[in-house]
């Protein structure tokens, strides 16, 4: 999960995505499904779980591929974040010898409507498939929060986010999953993410069901 801390992940995507042709979603179907997402970060700690519902309209369909290659907009995402649990210590003392320490926790249960970016690419003739999503909700959730320093209690919105598939964007290739039925993608993967955010993020557990509709 991108809870801010997994931008450099996301800047990757413009990147890997600037060098990639573009093609406008047609009518040759859409992959949707869920994502069933758990994950950590690490200064400050951050655990949370998740589950993200897409549809990422597919861009090309061939007797070799099928190819779902979007901008942001192109697909539609919702995340609905079950778990949030966030805690940060300070690395100095204040005036009275003290480190501040913070601690949050999800307010409830909270769906929130996102936008996807990334890459889908199914290898019909190897038989096997990467892909690589960064998703962006567009609201904030809300968090119940502590503090041993000024307001004891407090609430607070926080801004999330996600970098889910077989790999950071532009690696998502490295690890390609198996393929037994294009109509419908389904794996259990953890992904590493703490090459490209310097250490931040830790791995990320998924487990997606994917199916095509014609």
């Amino acid at each position: 999960m991108k809870i801010r801390r997994l931008a450099p992940v996301a800047a990757c995507a413009c990147i890997a995505l600037a060098s990639h042709a573009q093609k406008p979603p047609g009518k040759a179907g859409a992959y949707t499904g869920t994502f069933e997402v758990s994950g950590s970060e690490r200064n400050p700690q951050v655990t949370y779980k998740a589950t993200v519902k897409v549809n990422l309209p597919v861009t090309t369909r061939t007797a070799d591929a099928i190819e779902a290659d979007f901008l942001a907009g192109d697909a539609t995402a919702t995340v609905k974040v079950t778990q949030y649990e966030y805690f940060f210590k300070e690395k100095s003392a204040d005036s009275s010898g003290h480190f501040q320490e913070t601690k949050c926790s999800l307010a409830g249960a909270m769906e929130v409507p996102a936008m996807a970016m990334g890459v889908l690419n199914v290898d019909l003739r190897k038989k096997r498939y990467d892909m690589s999503l960064t998703i962006t909700p567009t609201k904030e959730i809300a968090l119940n929060c502590t503090s041993t320093r000024g307001t004891p209690k407090f609430t607070k919105k926080q801004g999330i986010g996600m970098a889910l598939g077989t790999g950071a964007p532009g690696m998502q290739a490295e690890k390609p999953q198996p393929l037994t039925d294009p109509a419908r993608l389904a794996a259990k993967f953890t992904m590493d993410a703490s090459t490209q955010s310097g250490g931040a993020v830790g791995p990320v557990v998924q487990e997606w069901d994917l199916k095509l509709s014609q």
